[in-house]
């Protein structure tokens, strides 16, 4: 024992700052050199130790950890922690996370151990304190405990994340399951496929897997599949059909080229509302060409808006062409009454709302050519 005492203070210091550069983790035999060297520059009281022996520093860390209101917290005989978070100073490990979990969408305890260099006897103690914090999550199987990013982390990393790499590495929405096993990447695969469905992150399909995320791109491509259906039905119908109608059309469609639909109910809406949209549109952005259903939601109607306006269209200018040719009628108004009977006698859609919904269309169509030409 030194004829004077250690400055505990001093050297708990230098501890807690030597354990940050290692994650929060110190281990005496492993840094007592580095320990001895910043105690004997440290400015210390002349009352207190110069130097210090190895057996000195441990006896002293006894001591420190022991301490009510010291901040290390002593693991075992010569391992100590200084949590780095509760100090704000967790951001090294923030940083290797979101690398690895860059790299891999899921990684076991021994890889985090690798990451880290810790001991093997720290690696639960390490892993709890991630979880605790969101920074993992653990995945529970059979034989062994297997980690990916946590809620807390993916906020910072972004790409990271579970859904964000299941997304980018979909195909029109989809992994295969070798696919899914290629990203996975470790031993029990089948236990974390099995977590991935729990948590939603993906549908099995029957040896392919939705991914939720990506669900905008599967529709995508159940509205390539369907355009071809969809454009027939509603030139058999006219190309108008009630809102309810089409949408059971598509949902009908859906079912016939796969069961998401039965094995997620709660998708439904979701994938439909989809499909309907990337129908509405002209083309994508890569060229495909889509039918242009659109619907007009205060009618309650879909309509092939180009095939419907060109209908539309062809019989306003025919019936504004008569009448102001023929007419002695005075006013837009009246010369709109002269051909009323011609509208209402149209039979021009399938469905009896669709008709009458494609005569108020003509009529308005008709009005306005009148109206531009008196």
């Amino acid at each position: 024992m030194p004829l004077r005492p250690t400055d505990t203070d001093v050297l708990s210091d230098i501890c807690m700052s030597v354990a940050l550069q290692n994650y929060g983790f110190l281990y005496v035999d492993q840094v007592t050199d580095q320990l001895r060297s910043e105690y004997e520059s440290a400015d210390k009281s002349p009352l207190k130790a110069s130097s210090l022996s190895a057996t000195d520093i441990k006896k002293a860390m006894e001591n420190v950890a022991g301490d009510e209101y010291s901040k290390l917290q002593r693991l075992r005989t010569g391992v100590y922690y200084y949590d780095p978070f509760g100090t704000g100073n967790g951001e090294d490990i923030a940083t290797e996370l979101t690398t690895l979990f860059r790299q891999q969408l899921v990684v076991t305890g021994e890889e985090l151990r690798s990451r880290f260099d810790l001991a093997i006897d720290d690696i639960d103690f390490f892993t709890d304190e991630l979880a605790d914090r969101n920074l993992v999550r653990r995945i529970a199987t059979g034989e062994r405990d297997y980690y990916t990013i946590g809620s807390q982390l993916k906020e910072q990393a972004g790409e990271a994340g579970v859904a964000a790499r299941l997304s980018q590495r979909a195909t029109k929405g989809k992994l295969t399951h070798g696919e899914l096993e290629k990203e996975i990447s470790v031993s029990a695969t089948a236990d974390v496929i099995r977590y991935l469905e729990t948590q939603d992150f993906i549908i099995d399909l029957d040896g392919e897997y939705l991914v939720k995320t990506a669900i905008d791109e599967y529709a995508t491509k159940l509205a390539d599949q369907l355009t071809e259906r969809v454009t027939e039905a509603f030139g058999e119908s006219g190309y108008v059909m009630p809102e309810r109608e089409y949408r059971q059309l598509l949902v009908t469609e859906i079912k016939e080229r796969t069961d998401v639909l039965e094995r997620e109910p709660g998708l439904r809406d979701t994938v439909v509302e989809h499909v309907e949209t990337t129908l509405a549109e002209g083309s994508g952005e890569t060229g495909e060409s889509y039918p242009g259903i659109v619907v007009d939601e205060d009618a309650g109607m879909a309509v092939h808006e180009e095939q419907f306006d060109e209908k539309i269209d062809s019989h306003a200018e025919e019936l504004s062409r008569q009448v102001l040719a023929d007419s002695m009628a005075s006013t837009p108004s009246q010369m709109v009454e002269t051909v009323r009977s011609d509208i209402d006698a149209l039979t021009l859609a399938t469905d009896p709302d669709a008709n009458e919904y494609v005569q108020r269309e003509i009529e308005a169509a008709t009005r306005e050519k009148i109206e531009e030409e008196f």
